[in-house]
């Protein structure tokens, strides 16, 4: 298409349709969430030192919604933009979105496992990307950036830190709740060729079990954490032991 030289053009490559969370509920499946959008959001990951991305602790993001002037789909293929907000997210929300983007899923997943159609390879890439070892340090750092003793300095104790801590932490329960649905649902429909792999991914999730249990179950310093890491334990005790608190409402 040719572009006027007398206007301003503002180009996004990807938007995704907006809703807010009581929208949702009455958005049952694709094609309702794909009807009707007159709002869409794209997101601009930034830190203060000035590059896109850095450590999740100093991780921002900016989340800016669309407003079209018609709602889509409509006769035209693009539609005028009529109101523009911006929300700049910090890094504990962008934190905890991140975490409750991998619950969800995780629930996706084993939701269509309960209706009885299993999708084996997305199953497995999840697993692989929770607990996987080259790529759980993500969820690990998060814990411990935001759930360890940094996040319990009083500088940084307001309510609104304290309100997304524990979301956050609840989700860091759901996770690991999700993978140990996941793994036995992997246990269920394997065959004898991929019991290796799946040993390989409990003994991972123990392993993940012990990093982050202190943080989210029963909250320690890093120096016990580190030294209860390097001790020899017998990994089923240990677990049993540090999952026993309060699921529900240890924060």
């Amino acid at each position: 298409a040719v572009v006027s030289t007398q206007s301003g053009h503002y180009g996004r490559a990807y938007v995704e349709p907006y809703f807010e969370q009581y929208e949702k509920k009455y958005r049952k499946d694709d094609f309702e969430y794909s009807y009707n959008v007159d709002r869409f959001y794209y997101s601009t990951p930034f830190t203060h030192s000035g590059s896109a991305h850095g450590a999740v602790g100093e991780q921002f993001k900016r989340v800016t919604v669309l407003t079209t002037e018609f709602s889509f789909p409509y006769v035209k293929n693009r539609l005028q933009v009529v109101d523009i907000k911006e929300r700049v997210m910090t890094p504990i929300e962008v934190a905890t979105e991140d975490m409750t983007r991998k619950n969800e899923e995780f629930d996706e997943v084993l939701r269509t496992n309960r209706d009885g159609k299993v999708d084996v390879k997305m199953l497995q890439m999840l697993i692989q990307g929770a607990i996987g070892t080259t790529v759980n340090q993500g969820p690990l750092e998060i814990i411990e950036t935001f759930l360890g003793e940094n996040s319990r300095k009083p500088e940084v104790q307001d309510d609104k830190y304290i309100k997304y801590r524990n979301r956050l932490k609840y989700q860091c329960k759901t996770f690991l709740n999700n993978i140990k649905a996941a793994l036995n649902e992997n246990r269920n429909i394997i065959g004898t060729f991929q019991e290796d792999y799946q040993r390989e991914m409990e003994e991972n999730l123990k392993r993940f079990k012990l990093a982050v249990s202190p943080f989210i179950f029963n909250p320690q310093t890093h120096a016990e954490v580190k030294h209860n890491l390097n001790r020899s334990y017998d990994p089923e005790n240990s677990l049993s032991r540090t999952m026993s608190y309060d699921y529900g409402g240890q924060s």
